[in-house]
């Protein structure tokens, strides 16, 4: 089954009644009335805009708006419960099964909690196993990294999110959140050890594409059987088996104390090779033993983590 740490839906206006004017930001052209807009960011966020022009609801939401039961993220037994916990709000009147039969997912955040004790491991094995350095870069991310592609166009970006999610649900943002629940101890145990993937999705089409379905129909994506989180990974590292080799030579010892200096990081490891080469210098086939370097001390050095396994 498919989980969501965030979800944006859109759907029509009619869908909702009784907006608490005071609480919604209204935005007018003389005496029309363009949208009504609600933005919250505590205890959780959410966003709900009425767009008059378009005839269009906008609702986007986290997975703490399942409040006591954060720890089961947003999926297709508990997306009323979602849109319930908004009505109780007393903001404004939700129809619940109309805006789950006729909306669409826009963009979206997939997520799966994995426990692992050192979350350097699984970081340090996607950083340096990556299958191509040039087309996959990662970037640091508070308490994790970003493994993302390097695209001309936005549309075609693909972007996971790693990191340590027992440290970020112990946030001083999240207090605020934490002192509604009744449940605060079973939640932080159950994050102990947490590492979150949380893939971003930010088109209707890479929705589509990722989940394998037809439509952005909100059941069509909440139904969906795929695991879009190892799909990209897949395409983005290579998941190697163990070899006991190490430098065997001057050469090769010469070459891992520059993969050393450069924390294993293949591009700046080309980035000095450039600035040390001439232009008519073959960058590919003087990076290639240092690729094939890289690739054994990873093969020794990562070798009991199976990644794919633990994302099951």
């Amino acid at each position: 089954m498919i989980y969501f740490d965030k979800l944006k839906i859109v759907t029509n206006i009619r869908y909702i009644s009784n907006i608490n004017k005071d609480l919604f930001i209204e935005n007018k052209k003389g005496n029309e009335i363009l949208y009504h807009k609600y933005v919250q960011k505590f205890p959780y966020n959410l966003h709900i805009l009425v767009n008059y022009s378009l005839n269009e609801l906008v609702i986007e939401f986290t997975s703490k708006i399942l409040k006591e039961k954060i720890t089961e993220l947003i999926n297709k037994y508990n997306i009323k419960e979602c849109i319930y916990n908004i009505n109780q709000l007393n903001i404004c009147q939700l129809d619940i099964m109309n805006i789950i039969n006729n909306s669409a997912i826009v963009k979206c955040d997939i997520a799966k909690d994995i426990t692992h004790n050192n979350i350097n491991d699984i970081t340090n094995y996607i950083n340096t196993n990556r299958s191509n350095y040039q087309k996959w870069i990662c970037k640091k991310y508070r308490n994790g990294i970003v493994l993302e592609n390097v695209v001309a166009t936005p549309r075609n970006k693909k972007r996971v999110v790693i990191y340590n999610k027992e440290k970020e649900i112990m946030k001083s943002d999240n207090t605020i959140f934490f002192n509604t629940l009744s449940n605060k101890n079973e939640i932080l145990t159950y994050f102990k050890n947490k590492i979150r993937f949380e893939l971003n999705i930010n088109t209707k089409k890479q929705i589509r594409n990722l989940l394998s379905i037809n439509n952005n129909n909100l059941l069509e994506v909440l139904n969906s059987d795929k695991n879009p989180i190892t799909t990209i990974l897949d395409e983005a590292i290579s998941h190697k088996t163990t070899q006991n080799r190490q430098s065997s030579n001057l050469r090769d010892y010469e070459r891992e104390l520059l993969l050393k200096e450069c924390e294993y990081n293949l591009s700046k490891v080309e980035s000095i090779i450039r600035l040390h080469t001439s232009k008519n210098t073959s960058i590919k086939r003087i990076m290639q033993p240092y690729i094939e370097l890289n690739n054994k001390i990873n093969k020794q050095e990562y070798s009991n983590i199976k990644l794919k396994e633990l994302l099951k």
